[in-house]
């Protein structure tokens, strides 16, 4: 009981004796006192215990009350409205309606001499009483239930917020095992592709060093060779330097819009960005397998297809986030997407293996012009759900 009740209910007993001593005239106080020390030592008894001891207790309150009533007067209905507060709270709901007919029936039989309209007043009073107290202990119940309610919301709320910090990290592993794969891819092409140019600048020098005192013509010519493969030699570099920047992504370093400008400005072709559907933002391994695989399309196209122009359109949907890269420049001899799985050249195997890191798929079109398909599932929280 909270203390509001413990207090309502020892007002119960303490101001219906004080007035029955200025209304009624007793024959023996000191017995009406003793009778109330009892009815108060029950009352404390009942307090403190609990089980079956709680049950015999509230028990010989009620027979008590019943009788008070018959001693002293209709005024003691009100003790006896003491102990039902009391036992519809402490005793279980089939228990504390037993408790409460015996307890109407004892005061009427308490009362069953008493005047005809003080019969009636007593009973409205009593029942008027249990009513409210009903209402009461159903008002009790439901906020009990509600913060229930609210410490499961609670719990669920710090399972959730566990369960997205262990999403994040999981995005910044998955980010962290990207971006050391496009290390290794670039590696093996400053090995492959640069350090075996350079190796053939160094023949070609040497060549052109034997050259040109018999032939200047034909050395000057391969001079310009050498300067040309040199030049090719420091854009790709460039190019590697500035894909291999271990920098952490900030805002918008993975902007498909930014990589179309860059690319337009530094190779003079035409680019195109759209977007349809509504954008929401994605996770950073999202964004970066995006990134990388548009970036990756843009840079095939330059180098294997001769394209004028290059486009990224980006669809949001419910489940997925779609990615289409195409470009103008020349078909492939070979179809790319029977050689896909098994291929040996770091693009398409790559751009495959980080769609398939979070989930996704790669997949490539070649009518009406070359495109390059990347699908990544999203897990977005519902509209409207408490965060």
């Amino acid at each position: 009981m909270t203390r509001e009740l413990i207090l309502l209910r020892y007002s119960l007993l303490i101001i219906p004796a004080i007035l029955s001593i200025q209304v009624y005239e007793f024959a023996d106080y000191d017995w009406f006192t003793l009778h109330f020390m009892l009815l108060m030592l029950l009352v404390t008894l009942g307090a403190r215990t609990s089980g079956s001891p709680a049950a015999l207790t509230g028990g010989m309150e009620l027979v008590l009350t019943a009788w008070l009533c018959y001693e002293y007067g209709p005024l003691m209905v009100f003790p006896a409205l003491s102990a039902v507060l009391s036992y519809t709270r402490r005793q279980p709901k089939n228990t504390a309606l037993t408790f409460f007919c015996i307890h109407l029936a004892l005061l009427n039989a308490a009362l069953l001499n008493a005047d005809p309209a003080v019969l009636v007043f007593t009973n409205l009073t009593f029942l008027l009483c249990a009513g409210l107290n009903l209402l009461l202990l159903r008002t009790g119940r439901g906020r009990a239930d509600t913060l229930f309610l609210y410490d499961e919301l609670r719990k669920k709320h710090f399972e959730l917020e566990e369960a997205r910090s262990r999403l994040l990290q999981f995005a910044s592993q998955v980010e962290a095992a990207a971006q050391a794969e496009e290390r290794v891819r670039i590696a093996r092409q400053l090995h492959d592709d640069i350090g075996h140019r350079l190796i053939r600048v160094k023949m070609m020098t040497e060549a052109a060093i034997h050259t040109l005192p018999a032939a200047p013509e034909t050395g000057l010519q391969m001079m310009n060779q050498i300067r040309d493969q040199l030049s090719g030699s420091m854009d790709d570099m460039r190019a590697a330097l500035k894909r291999i920047n271990p920098t952490p992504q900030s805002d918008g370093a993975y902007a498909l819009d930014r990589l179309l400008e860059e690319v337009g400005r530094d190779t003079g072709i035409a680019t195109s960005y759209t977007v349809q559907g509504i954008p929401y933002p994605l996770y950073p391994s999202l964004q970066v397998v995006l990134y990388t695989n548009a970036r990756e399309a843009i840079t095939n196209a330059l180098r294997h297809g001769q394209a004028s122009s290059v486009w990224v359109e980006i669809t949001y949907t419910v489940h997925e986030v779609r990615m289409e890269t195409g470009n103008n420049g020349r078909l492939p001899e070979a179809d790319p997407l029977s050689r896909l799985p098994g291929s040996s050249g770091m693009g398409m195997k790559g751009m495959s293996e980080r769609c398939s890191m979070v989930g996704g798929t790669l997949e490539l079109r070649l009518q009406p012009q070359f495109t390059v398909i990347t699908r990544l599932p999203v897990y977005r929280q519902p509209e409207g759900v408490p965060r």
